[in-house]
C-alpha cells in the first residue's frame, strides 16, 4: 500500500526559519519518489515526529496550522487518487512530478463565529488541471447543445424544475404556461420554431404584439352547432384555425383585446428564464432583456368592500341559492384572513391554532423568507368555520376551483343589487376610467383588497397590515391596496 510523508529540511537552524515542506512518495519498492509541495511553514510549528504542522496551542509563529493541515490531507488523497488509477505499466520516473504538476488548488472565503467574534477562514479545494478541463470542455459542450435546442422545449423544462423545487406554486405554475401557450401560437402564426440562440430583443417586441392583438385572428362568424342550427360563434378565423389545435380551453373562452398590465406579466416569466439561463445555466447567448423596453404596471385606485357591506353580504339571505351561500361564506372569510386565493385553497383545519388563529406560510414567499403568517380570527371568521366543522375532508372549507369561485363572486353581487354599486376603475386595456358594477368585475382578489383596504383605512401602518396580508418584508405591492375614503376626502375639506 501506497504511504505517504511528509518532512522539512535537516538543514534549517532554528524555529523562526521558514522552510517548504517535503514528501517522500513510497508506492513499491520500484517507486519511492520525493516533491516539493510548495506549502511553507516556520520550523517551529512543525511536529517532525508527526510530520504535520503542530496543533493550534503551540502555534509562536502565525502560520495558519490548520489550513496547512487541510492542504497536506487533500494533498494526500489525490496522490493516493492517482497512484490507484495508473497501470503499473503506466508508471515513469517522473509520473510523481506529472501528477504535481497536474495540481490544481482553489480556496474560498468564508465567516465563522467563535465566541461572537467573525473570523474569515479559508477552505481548500483540490482537483486535476486535466479532470478540470475534461468536465470545462463537456459544459461547454453541454451548452452549446442547450443554447441550440428549441426555446419552448427548454423553456418547458425549466418551468417543470421550478416547480418541482418549489420555487413556483401551483398557480404560477399555470401562468407560466399560459405564457409557453402563448409563445407556441405566435411560433405558429409565424411558421417558424425558434432555438434558443436565435431569441432576440425584437422577437420579444414581436412577442408583445402578438399578446395584444391576438384577437384580431378571432370573429364573429355563422356556424352549425350539435342540434344542426345555424348560430353566431366567436371563433378564430378560418385561415387560423390551426394555430388553436391542443388549446380547447382557449377555444372555449375565445381571446378578447388585453391590456398591457398582462403582457407586462407575461414577459416578465419570459425574463426569469432567460436569467435563469445565463446565470444559472451559464449559456453563451445574448441578455436581449437588456435593452428591452417593459412597460409599467398600471392598476388604479382599488375597490373594497366597507366592512358594514362585508356583514351585510354575510348575512344576505340566500337560502334559495345555497351552494352561493356557501362561496359567499368563503369570500367573507377571505375578507377577514387577507389571504391569495392559492394560500386559501391549500388551507387545511390544521392551520387554525387553538381556535382562534390562522397560521400559514405564504406560497408566494416562501423561498425568500419563509415567515409564518399569524392572523387573529374575526368572531365573523370563527362563526363560519364552525359552520362547516362536520365534513369528512381535512380542507378548512369547502373550495372549488378558481375559475367557479370567481363566478360564483359575481353572481352572487347579481342577486343583491343593494350591494351591487357602481365603482369606478381602470380599464386595463385603454389605461382610461369607466364605471362598472361590482357585478362585472370582483373576483377572489377583491378579498384581500377587502382585508388591505379597511387596515389601510383604520390607519395602520404597510409594515403592520404585511404582517399578516403575506406580502414580503418592504413589498411595493401592499400600496396598491391603499385608498382614501370618501368620508375621510370630506373630512379633510371640512378641516379647511
Amino acid at each position: 500500500m501506497a504511504t505517504i510523508k511528509f518532512y522539512l529540511s535537516r538543514y534549517i537552524k532554528n524555529d523562526a526559519e521558514r522552510g517548504e515542506i517535503q514528501l517522500r512518495f513510497s508506492g513499491n519498492r520500484n517507486f519511492v519518489k520525493r516533491a516539493a509541495t510548495g506549502i511553507s511553514i516556520a520550523a517551529g510549528n512543525w511536529d517532525a515526529e508527526k510530520g504535520m504542522p503542530k496543533v493550534k496551542k503551540q502555534n509562536k509563529y502565525g502560520d495558519k496550522c490548520e489550513e496547512i493541515r487541510d492542504r497536506l490531507l487533500l494533498l494526500t488523497s489525490f496522490l493516493l487518487r492517482c497512484w490507484e488509477e495508473t497501470k503499473e505499466s503506466e508508471l515513469k520516473p517522473d509520473s510523481l512530478t506529472q501528477w504535481m504538476n497536474d495540481i490544481e488548488w482553489g480556496s474560498t472565503s468564508e465567516p465563522i463565529y467563535i465566541n461572537g467574534q467573525e473570523i474569515n477562514v479559508t477552505r481548500w479545494t483540490i482537483d486535476s488541471k486535466k479532470r478540470l478541463q475534461q468536465v470545462k470542455e463537456v459544459r461547454k459542450n453541454e451548452r452549446a447543445k442547450m443554447e441550440n435546442r428549441y426555446f419552448l422545449d427548454v423553456f418547458s423544462n425549466y418551468i417543470e424544475e421550478q416547480y418541482k423545487v418549489g420555487v413556483i406554486g401551483d398557480c404560477r405554475h399555470k401562468s407560466y404556461y399560459t405564457a409557453h401557450g402563448l409563445w407556441e401560437r405566435m411560433e405558429r402564426y409565424q411558421h417558424k420554431r425558434y432555438k434558443l440562440n436565435e431569441v432576440t430583443t425584437s422577437l420579444i417586441y414581436d412577442f408583445k404584439h402578438f399578446i395584444l392583438h391576438e384577437y384580431e385572428l378571432w370573429e364573429n362568424r355563422m356556424v352549425e352547432n350539435d342540434k344542426g342550427e345555424k348560430e353566431l360563434q366567436y371563433l378564430p378565423k378560418l385561415k387560423y384555425d390551426s394555430l388553436y389545435d391542443g388549446y380547447e380551453y382557449v377555444r372555449k373562452r375565445g381571446v378578447n383585446k388585453r391590456s398591457l398590465n398582462y403582457v407586462i406579466v407575461e414577459i416578465k416569466y419570459l425574463i426569469a428564464f432567460w436569467h435563469w439561463l445565463l446565470k444559472v445555466k451559464k449559456l453563451n447567448l445574448e441578455d436581449i432583456f437588456q435593452n428591452f423596453n417593459l412597460d409599467q404596471s398600471v392598476y388604479g385606485t382599488p375597490y373594497f368592500f366597507t366592512n358594514k357591506d362585508r356583514e351585510k353580504l354575510f348575512k344576505a339571505d340566500l337560502r334559495k341559492r345555497p351552494e352561493l351561500a356557501v362561496q359567499r361564506d368563503i369570500f367573507v372569510f377571505q375578507s377577514l384572513v387577507g389571504c391569495r386565493v392559492g394560500d386559501l385553497k391549500r388551507l387545511k383545519r390544521s392551520n387554525i391554532i387553538n381556535g382562534e388563529m390562522l397560521q400559514y406560510v405564504a406560497g408566494k414567499t416562501k423561498n425568500k423568507s419563509g415567515k409564518i403568517v399569524t392572523i387573529p380570527l374575526h368572531p365573523t371568521a370563527i362563526t363560519i368555520l364552525k359552520r362547516y366543522e362536520g365534513r369528512d375532508d381535512d380542507r378548512l372549507l369547502p373550495f372549488i376551483s378558481d375559475q367557479k369561485y370567481n363566478e360564483a363572486i359575481k353572481e352572487i353581487f347579481k342577486l343583491l343589487p343593494k350591494l351591487d354599486r357602481v365603482v369606478t376603475i381602470l380599464d386595463p386595456v385603454t389605461r382610461l376610467e369607466k364605471q362598472v358594477k361590482l357585478s362585472e368585475v370582483a373576483s377572489s382578489h377583491m378579498g384581500r383588497r377587502n382585508f388591505c383596504g379597511n387596515l389601510y383605512e383604520a390607519g395602520f401602518r404597510d409594515s403592520d397590515i404585511a404582517s399578516m396580508s403575506g406580502h414580503a418584508e418592504g413589498s411595493k405591492a401592499i400600496s396598491r391596496y391603499r385608498k382614501v375614503s370618501d368620508e375621510t376626502k370630506k373630512k379633510m375639506i371640512k378641516s379647511l
